[in-house]
């Protein structure tokens, strides 16, 4: 039997120099040191990574340091302009996080944006959130919203990362896809259009599919989450996993397997190698080289 071919496809910011190669070679790593750690079910599963990168069809969005308030406080952001449609899918993603923190947002919050492309109302989220979850929190989070809103609102970057991932799929034969992060969304909308029809199994991990502002444009809102029949879906959350709102899926999705799974606390909980580490996954792979 030959080894297992797996199609991976990443998250936002992987890095300037983040090639295929460099890519693939870097998960593929991390997956073999888990499945030599797995019981001899998954070590006796070969498997080859191959993790397209999609990265340069993304607007290059470099790192600015916003200062809110007083000395220390601050988030990342970017020099792109926010319009009024972006204003409000990030004001729904934030609240996804922490709706009651809406209901305390302070009107004089956010009067003075400082550097940055920021409106008011996002300003007083973004503070609004972080008195809930924890201060500089949101400041990460903002950097996957803005990425995550670039996919789901600018059709042609969309048509670009899903022919990446397509090209891969056709190319290696893989029936098996572990999508991390934002490659949750990529691959659900794919598999929405009908256009990864040969895949049987899908792991997702990090995913923000929960999120209602999220599943925008890939997802009519107030239905369930479905993926085609004849799909194996597994998706692994970590507790302390921010973009995943720290919960799983299965209360919105049909027929999904939720593991819960400990990463450490956020922003390294968010790491793909926490969720490509894990016996889990082995065993999800194991599966998969024996079906």
């Amino acid at each position: 039997m030959g080894a297992l071919q797996i199609v991976g496809v990443h998250g936002i910011k992987q890095g300037s120099d983040a090639t295929t190669a460099g890519l693939s070679a870097s998960w593929q790593a991390t997956i073999d040191e888990t499945l030599a750690a797995a019981p001899a079910s998954g070590a006796e599963v070969g498997a080859v990574v191959t993790v397209p990168s999609y990265q340069a069809v993304f607007p290059q969005t470099p790192t600015r340091y916003v200062r809110l308030g007083g000395p220390g406080a601050g988030l990342l952001s970017d020099d792109r302009p926010i319009d009024e449609e972006e204003e409000d899918f990030i004001l729904r993603a934030l609240a996804a996080y922490a709706p009651s923190a809406v209901e305390e947002e302070s009107p004089e919050a956010g009067l003075t944006l400082g550097e940055g492309p920021l409106t008011p109302r996002i300003v007083r989220r973004i503070q609004a959130v972080d008195r809930k979850m924890g201060k500089g929190v949101t400041g990460r989070l903002l950097w996957f919203v803005r990425e995550a809103h670039t996919y789901l609102h600018k059709e042609e970057t969309a048509v670009l990362v899903r022919a990446a991932v397509a090209e891969a799929l056709t190319e290696t034969g893989a029936r098996m896809v572990v999508a991390h992060s934002l490659g949750s969304v990529v691959v659900y909308d794919m598999l929405s259009r009908g256009e990864a029809p040969y895949v049987t199994m899908l792991v997702t991990c990090g995913s923000p599919l929960g999120w209602l502002a999220g599943r925008k444009g890939i997802h009519s809102e107030g239905e369930r989450l479905t993926v085609p029949v004849g799909v194996e879906w597994t998706n692994m959350y970590a507790s302390k996993d921010f973009v995943t709102g720290c919960v799983g899926l299965s209360h919105l999705a049909a027929g999904v397997t939720d593991i819960e799974v400990n990463n450490g606390a956020f922003p390294p909980s968010h790491d793909v190698h926490r969720y490509l580490d894990k016996p889990a996954l082995a065993e999800v792979i194991a599966k998969a080289g024996i079906a």
